[in-house]
């Protein structure tokens, strides 16, 4: 590449509108499908607004990965920040991933440079502390620490945390915790002493899919350009979230997509696009898996992969799919089974979460229901070619 050619691949038009808004990091504006957790969190801190001694408060968050515990926190953090300014409190908010940051030791020498500007050594942790609350006493500040995967940490240093308001005075102790851990993560650590510490727990469930379509349409539409993602693929995409539980997914399948298209000076986001994405993302689709079919569901599979391929859309419907099922298995001399087994061999596949499939109303204005089927982890040209050389063993 030479430098006319380099500078061509800047001057190319991008789909993005906001690409840093799909980034792990991005705290948005609003947050959809966490009121009532919000509504917990608001109601557990308020006291700190509300009362003159400014208790040390302590709370849980806990869920799967991807169901929204970081940006929950981060954004109860950064609003409430600015309502405690709002009503004369110096709150401030610091935020610290335990993957960064493996001891109690490493998060109070970064507190005591921040708050004190000393460079944190010689001092013990418990030195430390009496230094920082000394400074927000002085200042008549107050802060919020948001201790990401705090199950890296020691359970000691955890249980140090927590008990700062009991080892140095509640009137003392400017500084409340708001912890977020996976629930499976959060049980390897969790103690009766340190839960006796605890003021609340928050669990978060995994996104529905109308949950998920309404945060994905809602990220999109800050990330893309008009048109770039259409709705099937923000449905597509939401069904992919919805099977992993994962909504970090679905984002990360955005940008991926996002930054393909780019690549490639395409318009629009693609079906097949996405399932590339999704593989890369989050390989779940596994070779093995295939040994577990019989004959005609193999052949059923292969008719969904090539009526999808055919079409170029994020879904296919049954009718379609047998009728390529049926040349399949005519250009293999297979006599084809009916549709009624058709539909049981797709119901087998969706169970085994090698597609998915929903019932969907045809139209308003009509009355009828059909079944929508879609690959989710794997580009329907690859598993064609991974069949396609199957049945030349099989049935040569």
């Amino acid at each position: 590449m030479d430098e006319e050619a380099f500078r061509a691949e800047f001057n190319k038009k991008s789909v993005f509108r906001q690409a840093s808004s799909l980034d792990l990091s991005y705290v948005p504006d609003k947050l959809y499908c966490r009121d009532d957790e919000l509504r917990e969190l608001i109601h557990t801190f308020r006291r700190i607004i509300d009362e003159s001694q400014q208790p040390s408060i302590t709370t849980l968050l806990t869920g799967k990965g991807g169901v929204g515990k970081t940006v929950t926190a981060r954004f109860f953090g950064r609003n409430f920040k600015k309502i405690a300014i709002e009503e004369g409190i110096d709150l401030f908010i610091e935020y610290f991933n335990c993957i960064n940051f493996r001891t109690k030791s490493m998060i109070l020498r970064e507190l005591l440079s921040k708050y004190t500007h000393g460079s944190g050594r010689g001092y013990s942790d418990d030195e430390a502390i009496k230094l920082i609350l000394s400074q927000l006493i002085r200042e008549k500040g107050y802060i919020l620490l948001i201790i990401d995967e705090i199950h890296l940490l020691d359970p000691k240093d955890v249980w140090a945390l927590l008990d700062i308001s009991e080892s140095f005075g509640h009137q003392n102790a400017k500084l409340s915790i708001l912890l977020v851990a996976r629930t499976k993560d959060w049980i390897r650590i969790e103690t009766e002493r340190i839960l006796s510490r605890l003021n609340s727990k928050i669990k978060l469930a995994p996104y529905n899919y109308e949950e998920s379509l309404k945060i994905l349409k809602y990220r999109s539409d800050i990330a893309f350009k008009e048109g770039v993602v259409s709705d099937n693929i923000l449905e597509m995409i939401s069904q992919i979230v919805v099977e992993h539980g994962n909504m970090r997914h679905g984002i990360e399948i955005l940008r991926k997509c996002g930054l393909y298209a780019d690549k490639e000076s395409f318009d629009n986001i693609t079906a097949e696009m996405v399932r590339e994405a999704s593989n890369e993302v989050y390989p779940t689709f596994r070779d093995d898996i295939i040994d577990k079919l019989s004959d005609h569901e193999l052949l059923a599979l292969y008719g969904i992969c090539q009526s999808l391929k055919i079409t170029d859309e994020s879904y296919t419907i049954v009718d379609d799919s047998y009728k390529e099922y049926q040349a399949i298995c005519e250009a293999y001399d297979v006599t084809p089974h009916v549709k009624m087994s058709f539909r049981k061999y797709i119901r087998q596949l969706n169970k085994l979460k090698i597609i998915a499939s929903k019932t969907v109303r045809i139209s308003e204005d009509k009355r009828g229901r059909r079944l929508e089927i879609t690959l989710l982890d794997i580009p329907s040209g690859k598993l064609i070619e991974l069949l396609g050389n199957l049945f030349f063993i099989k049935f040569k």
